[in-house]
């Protein structure tokens, strides 16, 4: 059967005394398969579960009496660029005029006329700048002798489940079915009723309440809802639950969203890092890691100056899956994720036990006794002759490879290097690359200008070496002259190292020059150094 915004107006003057006329328009609504929703008044008209995006449409009653009221109300859409763009028309034919039901109101009332055998439409009918559209609901008209049971049947998440059965026991009893949208109605006679339902979409369903008790009189209507023990199910996995907090490591995940057992796809899935944290807490005073997802970092947002680590949005695939990849910092500590679906409305699931789930990962210190800043130099030197053991015995005079070398070194010593409990990071002096050495459990700020904070903060015991500040005076290293940032390096033979204070007020350590009024920047405006993994050294799937 096919069905066009004319077809329904003859079909609705059939069924009702009374119901709404339609505009006329030159478009015809595409046809729709028919739904069925009750015994009493079998299939809903194709168009009668029509809803514009422009602006819906919602009947209070499905099923009322005669000379009772029937309203209708608007709900308001998104079509166009402003209201202006958007009209729609609906007035009341035969009968009773009805109130309110003039161009572009938002509610529409009108008097019921005789019985009715089946459903007639209400329905908007308008314009817009994208063109014509409709907004359609339905109802009955019920004969005066007994009455009626109607429902919802939905699951947990508030979605309509349809092909439920729903069974009134009593004399003399009824069945149907709940039709797309999740209702059901059926016409009974006055007595009392135990309502049940059964079937449905998935195997086994279970219903809430499992049955539901209503007693009809002449001229009443019982109501009994069901929700459905199922809806969206979700959980997330790590494939691993605890790694050295090194910067190299890179934890896969996957979130999978199921419903009733099978894969429910294209769910959205809300990702909160550190739940019950403040967003900049969950950035900067958590174990630090980067949330990455199909090669591109998803979480924190922002840069290292400016963070943002408030919640976003991922969407499952057409499979109900979800991959993940957590970089993960040189920051020690249990690091927690919180993955919660979302409902077809873009609200969180009705259900956190099911439709939610947090998992953690530990990121261990590093072995061994954990260094101290004031130390390092005399550990380096340590490291640095215990040739090739470590790698720190060919060290580059550069920045970049130096910071490189030095995470490496650190992380790589299975009974834990000498260097365990210090981190590096690659960042900016007044004239060039150096690198900061600082403890891996206090992570320096970043003001949001990228400037490391004042050397009087926290930080103020940082080390800073950059090259370029190297002075090259003589030093003595097994018996030969040494003058090479490059030789010092990779001897072992490293004097001093200045901090961060030093740096910053020229004042030079043992082998340095100073430079008054130094600065210390980030180097990268991903979130990389400074507590969060190394570039280019960690595993595939990392990104920052």
């Amino acid at each position: 059967m096919s069905w066009s915004r004319g077809s329904r107006q003859a079909f609705a003057f059939a069924a009702l005394a009374v119901l709404v006329v339609f505009a006329v328009s030159a478009s015809g609504a595409a046809a729709r398969a028919l739904t069925s929703a009750g015994s009493g008044f079998g299939p809903v008209p194709p168009s009668g579960l029509d809803q514009s995006r422009c602006q819906g449409l919602h009947v209070a009653s499905h099923v009322v009496f005669p000379g009772k009221l029937v309203v209708a109300t608007t709900s308001a859409g998104i079509c166009g660029s402003a209201p202006k763009d958007i009209s729609w028309t609906w007035s009341v034919g035969a009968g009773p005029g009805g109130h309110g039901c003039t161009k572009d109101s938002n509610r529409c009332e009108f008097t019921a006329g005789a019985a009715t055998t089946g459903y007639g439409e209400v329905c908007i009918l308008g314009d817009s700048a994208l063109g014509p559209w409709d907004s359609c609901d339905y109802f009955g008209v019920l004969g005066k002798k007994g009455g009626a049971i109607e429902g919802y049947v939905t699951d947990k998440d508030g979605g309509p489940v349809a092909g439920a059965t729903i069974t009134a026991y009593g004399h003399p009893g009824a069945s149907t079915t709940s039709g797309a949208d999740g209702y059901y109605e059926m016409q009974v006679q006055a007595g009392s009723y135990s309502v049940v339902p059964s079937g449905g979409s998935v195997k086994g369903a279970r219903y809430l309440p499992a049955s539901n008790s209503t007693t009809v009189t002449n001229g009443s209507i019982g109501t009994a809802n069901f929700k459905l023990q199922t809806g969206i199910e979700l959980q997330l996995k790590f494939a691993k639950a605890a790694v050295p907090a090194d910067g190299l490591q890179v934890v896969d995940g996957t979130i999978t969203t199921t419903e009733g057992g099978k894969p429910a796809p294209n769910v959205p899935v809300r990702l909160e890092v550190m739940p019950g944290d403040s967003a900049l807490d969950s950035v900067l005073k958590a174990p630090r890691a980067s949330v990455c997802g199909g090669g591109t970092r998803i979480w924190p947002t922002g840069t290292v100056a400016d963070p943002d680590g408030y919640p976003v949005s991922v969407t499952t695939d057409a499979t109900g899956h979800y991959q993940l990849a957590i970089t993960v910092g040189t920051t020690p500590g249990v690091w927690r994720l919180d993955a919660w679906a979302k409902n077809a409305n873009g609200t969180l699931s009705t259900d956190p036990a099911a439709a939610s789930e947090t998992k953690s990962i530990t990121f261990e210190p590093l072995k061994g006794t954990p260094a101290q800043l004031p130390a390092f130099v005399g550990l380096f030197n340590f490291d640095a002759q215990k040739v090739p053991t470590t790698g720190l015995n060919n060290i580059s005079a550069s920045a970049n490879t130096m910071t490189n070398t030095l995470a490496q070194a650190t992380a790589a010593d299975p009974a834990g290097s000498k260097l365990s409990g210090l981190a590096y990071s690659l960042v900016n002096g007044k004239d060039g690359q150096s690198v900061l050495v600082f403890q891996a459990t206090r992570p320096p700020a970043v003001d949001r200008q990228g400037e490391i904070e004042p050397p009087l903060k926290a930080n103020r015991g940082d080390l800073v070496m950059d090259p370029a500040e190297w002075s090259g005076i003589a030093l003595t290293a097994n018996g030969a002259v040494v003058t090479s940032l490059q030789s010092v390096l990779d001897q072992g033979a490293l004097p001093d190292a200045p901090t961060i204070a030093q740096f910053a007020a020229g004042a030079p350590g043992v082998g340095w020059k100073g430079l008054p009024g130094n600065v210390v920047t980030i180097f990268q405006s991903n979130f990389e150094y400074l507590g969060w993994g190394y570039p280019g050294i960690a595993q595939p799937g990392a990104c920052y």
